[in-house]
């Protein structure tokens, strides 16, 4: 019966952040903990996942990509995505306090309470009227480098990434093609830490169920890129600043901790 949820919130999280451009990753990682139970078993498993989603969708869109945008942006985020990871591997999280909601425990991580602020921040400038951020393109390194290097460290790249490559302006299917590629050369370059880094002999044990979930994905992802057309601009920019809020009002308060 797990094999089943984890091939429909595979499916659901893929169409999802398919237009939001982040989630698939936060999604995904309590699932394969859930299965694997073992925490960087499932950073691992996921990151498979993530890796070879976003090589489909890549496919999928490589024609819209803006490649002004993804190159400086691209290439700032894999030496930070790198660095995040090393970081991930290598030194425990820093945990600032604990508490008890029910019969739950939470803990408010620095990283995660940064992050999930930074983002509540963007989605309000977001949903301001009329208010326009103007970030000159030739500081697109400095997203890249921030969005890497959260992407390493907790997976959480994507939605700092769509934080900044709104404010470009950008038609749909680029902005959606532009944030796809960048992602990909994030994925490459924490992976490479990852799989070093962690004893993998689990996931190769249980490689049929990566193959469910990454073969939901990618019919997420179609699905995702055949509605495109049908999803109204505005309505999409109000979406990814609601997901913003959402998802750093939960990083912030300890709710996604991994």
């Amino acid at each position: 019966m797990e094999i089943v949820y984890l091939v429909l919130i595979s499916f659901a999280a893929s169409w999802l952040t398919f237009f939001s451009g982040f989630g698939l990753g936060t999604i995904l990682t309590p699932v394969f903990y859930f299965l694997f139970n073992d925490l960087a078993l499932a950073i691992a498993g996921t990151a498979i996942v993530h890796f070879l989603n976003n090589l489909f969708k890549f496919l999928l869109m490589q024609k819209s990509i803006d490649w002004k945008i993804a190159i400086p942006f691209g290439l700032a985020s894999i030496p930070a995505a790198y660095l995040g990871a090393w970081l991930l591997i290598h030194f425990e999280d820093v945990k600032l306090v604990e508490y008890v909601l029910g019969t739950t425990t939470y803990t408010v991580q620095l990283m995660n309470l940064i992050f999930g602020l930074l983002l509540i921040v963007f989605a309000i400038v977001e949903m301001i009227p009329d208010f326009t951020l103007n970030i000159e393109r030739r500081f697109l390194w400095v997203g890249g480098l921030i969005s890497g290097f959260f992407g390493g460290l907790s997976g959480h790249q994507g939605a700092l990434r769509t934080a900044f490559l709104t404010k470009y302006k950008l038609d749909k299917e680029v902005f959606i093609a532009t944030g796809i590629v960048i992602a990909l050369a994030v994925d490459i370059s924490r992976s490479v830490n990852y799989f070093s880094g962690f004893d993998l002999v689990v996931l190769r044990e249980n490689w049929t169920t990566l193959l469910a979930s990454l073969l939901a994905a990618f019919v997420g992802a179609i699905t995702g890129k055949y509605l495109l057309k049908k999803i109204d601009l505005k309505f999409l920019t109000m979406l990814i600043a609601i997901s913003m809020m959402i998802f750093g009002i939960a990083l912030a308060g300890g709710f996604l901790t991994r």
